[in-house]
């Protein structure tokens, strides 16, 4: 029996996105291994037959003592369970595991999901840990094509890659809703971690222009605060009728389908799930013009684009839209739907993952009979 293992951050990055992967591999009879520090969605897991490592992690911290700690666990679970091909999602788990990974020899896969821009200092050393992480990998998964360019090029075109769409969408359960067919009180989401690089602060100041010329339109925000600075702020505003939060959604489909639309704007993304899975249900889309997001959005026909920390530009996408009859914005979210039915699927993803592993697996056990 292979063995395969994945490393995540959180565990609602292996519930949310890849649980169709997998329980596709544990009907296939492989031995799936997760390792991320412990939440919930991992009995889901172990209930269905995978073994789980718990671990310590801060996926956003700095402190080189907890990321050599990090290094340190990472290095004894690989050595203990010798997996036939690990699997890494995000930066840290990616960069970390995927150059002890080379360092013992064991098959891995990385899906990074997005690229920060960073200058000076930082920058140069962002792209020595991806070389010193990605070099030996089997495969890289990018999501956008901008991630494909400067990884390859960083890598001189020397590591097999297969591009994805993101972490595509499960369209049956983010199944297609009926579009409100009231514009009485036009419902905005925006559901991302409350921070700088997701644009909250391009979204309050739209928020507040928009309310000076808008009675009927509600700015709701879902998400953790990863800035406690904005709390305060947002409170504030919320009490002055400019905007709403909705706190943090465990199941977003509810508040998904009583939007009219969703704005997006991200500073960086690999391919953003909060587009495709409102484009799923049949909401149009606002969002920066850039990778990861511009994707999945086709400007003018499925939503608008707007230029990335540019408030006047979003504020001229979300009025219009406003502007637009109810008629059009329906028939914009049956675009979407459309959009993410040929292009976005989760079926996609999974199988090229599939693909990926079995020819890793079949290699390993070709040399393996060859010895």
């Amino acid at each position: 029996m292979n063995k395969v293992m994945l490393i995540s951050p959180k565990d609602y990055n292996f519930y949310n996105f890849r649980s169709e992967l997998i329980i596709e591999l544990l009907n296939l009879s492989y031995e799936v291994v997760l390792v991320c520090p412990y939440g919930k969605k991992i009995d889901y897991f172990t209930d269905k037959g995978c073994r789980f490592f718990n671990i310590e992690m801060d996926r956003r911290g700095k402190n080189v003592f907890k990321d050599l700690k990090l290094l340190s666990t990472y290095n004894e679970i690989l050595k203990l369970e010798k997996p036939d091909v690990v699997l890494t999602y995000t930066s840290k788990p990616s960069i970390y595991a995927g150059y002890l990974c080379g360092r013992l020899k064991i098959p891995y896969i990385v899906n990074n999901a997005g690229l920060m821009e960073t200058k000076g200092f930082f920058n140069l050393f962002m792209k020595l840990l991806y070389i010193i992480g990605w070099s030996k990998a089997s495969c890289i998964m990018y999501q956008n094509r901008r991630e494909h360019e400067v990884v390859n090029r960083l890598l001189k075109n020397k590591v097999h890659y297969r591009d994805i769409p993101g972490s595509g969408v499960n369209l049956k359960e983010f199944s297609f809703k009926e579009y409100p067919v009231c514009d009485d009180v036009i419902i905005f989401n925006y559901v991302a971690r409350i921070g700088k690089i997701k644009g909250i602060e391009e979204l309050i100041e739209c928020a507040k222009q928009i309310k000076e010329k808008y009675d009927n339109v509600q700015f709701v925000l879902y998400g953790d605060y990863d800035d406690e600075k904005y709390r305060k702020e947002i409170e504030e505003l919320a009490e002055q009728g400019i905007l709403k939060y909705g706190g943090i959604q465990l199941n977003m489909k509810p508040y998904i389908k009583a939007a009219h639309a969703v704005i997006h704007p991200s500073y960086y993304e690999g391919m953003t799930n909060v587009i495709l899975e409102h484009s799923a249900v049949g909401r149009p889309c606002i969002g920066s013009d850039i990778p990861g997001i511009k994707e999945g959005i086709d400007n003018g026909k499925t939503g608008f684009l707007f230029k990335l920390r540019n408030v006047d530009d979003m504020v001229s996408a979300v009025q219009r839209f406003l502007d637009l009859p109810n008629l059009k914005k329906r028939e914009m979210g049956c675009l979407a739907r459309k959009k993410m039915e040929k292009e976005f699927s989760r079926e996609i993803v999974t199988n090229i993952y599939l693909e990926e592993i079995k020819r890793i697996t079949k290699y390993v056990s070709d040399n393996v009979k060859t010895l």
